[in-house]
This record gives structure tokens, C-alpha cells and sequence, in this order.
């Protein structure tokens, strides 16, 4: 059943601004729910004494009894406002929020949904797409960092030496392909230019990239959103990752999220790091 005594607001999928933005608090809503891709992210006001608290939840679709209630029709079901799922926050003042994305604090391994050999040598332009995190924030303070799918860890590299990161999927595609349009049209997904390079005498396997969000920023032209072009350069020595060319600013899209460190610095850490990760060499 959905929560008793409250009605749902859902943003519209025709809203010409980015999803990502300031809202008034849904006093008259109810329940105001922000669909991204595959989840929901619930936002509820209520009083408190004399101040107000803010409620919000992540719905996620791809749950089996949520897709069995898309397949019939039925509204996506909604856990009443007592349920600890709920994350809660007392607001002393203020009459908004806002919604906006963040990357992971772990790194993100993107698992390749079809892997291609990378003959020696050769240079490979394309784009791979990574899910950030829904935050609601209240001025500055943070009120929840929601993942856009079930979060779950995976291990990039060697097992006694390789890095903890978010596991994510996507494909590898070129500007010209059919699901390009689509996939970068997607309002919950970032979507990054990357170029690929094989640098050793032999050809190279890829499988998985591998991505730190504290190094990138999230730029948006309308429901879309992008990040830095990046450079994976493949060498018998193991992975080389830098950030190349313009940021999107220079082409009008705007800024939504800044890079937390330094990104040419951080890069070459997380370089070395890497090179530990795949080949096991103490450098």
C-alpha cells in the first residue's frame, strides 16, 4: 500500500530543466519522488515542534516485487514514514532542498558488458557510462548520499594488492551507435569520453575500467551529464590513466560538481597505484 494520508508528486519526464536542482519543500505534495533511471528518490517534510524534519528514501525498481508492480501497472510501492528505512534530518530553518549528484567515495571498476581485444598499438575513442549518487542536501549541509542502484564492492587488480571500488556495468560505445542517444540522454547516468591506447607489443583484453570520482567533475547540458575525457594507456608494465583535452565548460555545459582533490596530482598516484594493482611490483 502507499503511505496513508499523503499524495505523490512524481517530477515530469517532459521537466525541461536538469532533474538536478532546488525544490521547495513538498508541504503540499506529501511526498515528492524524483525519478532517475531505475530509482526513486522519496523526499517528505513533516513538522517537528518547532522545527521540521526531513525525510528521504531510495526506491529501487530493479528489486523483484518492484518490477512485478511496473509489469501490472501498480504505483511503486512506498514503505510507510515509520520504516527505518527512511533517513531522517531535524531542519531548523529553511523552506528547500537540493538534488544533486555525486560520485562514490570508493572508486568505481566498471565492468565492461562486452569485453574487445585492443590489438598493439592501436587507439580506440569511444564512452563508457557510470551511475553517480543522488545527494539532498539542505544549504550546506548534507542530508544523504543515496546510490542510484544497490551499491556492491568488487576488487579491481590483484587480490593482496588490487583496490576496493564500487562495482558498476556499462557498455563501450562509439559516438555513431545505435544506444549512444539513449544512454547519454539518461538523467542517472555520467557519461565519460575516453580514450583507450595500447602502448605494448601485444594485444590487450579489455575487460573492466577503472574510474575515481574525486578526481572528476560532473558537467550538465539539460537532463545530460559528462565528465573530464579520460585516458587509459595499456603498457606490459600495466595502466596508465590521465585526463586529456577541454573540460565540457569550454563547449556550455555547466559545471555541477568539482573534483574534490587535484586531478593532473591525483592522477598520477592513482597511477602508480595501479601499476601495484595489475602488476604486483613494489614501486
Amino acid at each position: 500500500m502507499l503511505v496513508p494520508n499523503l499524495t505523490i508528486k512524481t517530477e515530469s519526464k517532459d521537466k525541461k530543466n536538469i532533474l538536478w536542482n532546488t525544490y521547495s519543500f513538498p508541504w503540499q505534495e506529501g511526498i515528492k519522488i524524483h525519478e532517475l533511471g531505475e530509482t526513486s528518490i522519496c523526499v517528505a517534510i513533516e513538522q517537528a515542534g518547532e522545527g521540521k524534519l526531513i525525510s528521504v528514501l531510495p526506491v529501487y525498481k530493479t528489486h523483484t516485487e518492484q518490477k512485478k508492480k511496473a509489469k501490472t501497472g501498480k504505483p511503486v510501492y512506498i514503505p510507510p514514514m515509520t520504516d527505518p528505512a527512511w533517513i531522517r534530518m531535524l531542519v531548523s530553518n529553511g523552506s528547500e532542498y537540493s538534488l544533486l549528484p555525486a560520485y562514490p567515495g570508493l572508486p568505481v571498476c566498471i565492468k565492461l558488458k562486452e569485453a574487445f581485444l585492443l590489438p598493439a598499438g592501436a587507439e580506440l575513442e569511444g564512452w563508457i557510462f557510470s551511475r553517480p549518487e543522488a545527494q539532498i542536501w539542505l544549504a550546506n549541509s548534507l542530508v544523504a548520499s543515496l546510490p542510484l542502484r544497490p551499491p556492491h564492492k568488487t576488487l579491481f587488480g590483484q587480490p593482496d594488492t588490487g583496490i576496493v571500488c564500487r562495482y558498476d556495468e556499462a557498455e563501450f560505445l562509439a559516438t555513431g551507435e545505435p544506444l549512444f542517444e539513449a544512454m547519454i540522454a539518461d538523467p542517472s547516468l555520467v557519461s565519460h569520453p575516453v580514450r583507450l591506447k595500447n602502448s605494448s607489443q601485444e594485444g590487450m583484453l579489455v575487460e573492466e575500467l577503472c574510474i575515481y570520482g574525486e578526481e572528476l567533475s560532473i558537467f550538465a547540458q539539460g537532463d545530460r551529464m559528462m565528465s573530464e575525457k579520460l585516458s587509459f594507456v595499456f603498457s606490459a608494465s600495466g595502466l596508465k590513466m590521465s585526463l586529456i583535452g577541454q573540460d565540457p565548460a569550454s563547449s556550455g555545459w555547466m559545471l555541477l560538481t568539482r573534483p574534490k582533490i587535484s586531478g593532473e596530482e591525483r592522477f598520477r598516484v592513482r597511477s602508480i597505484e595501479l601499476l601495484r594493482a595489475i602488476t604486483r611490483l613494489s614501486l
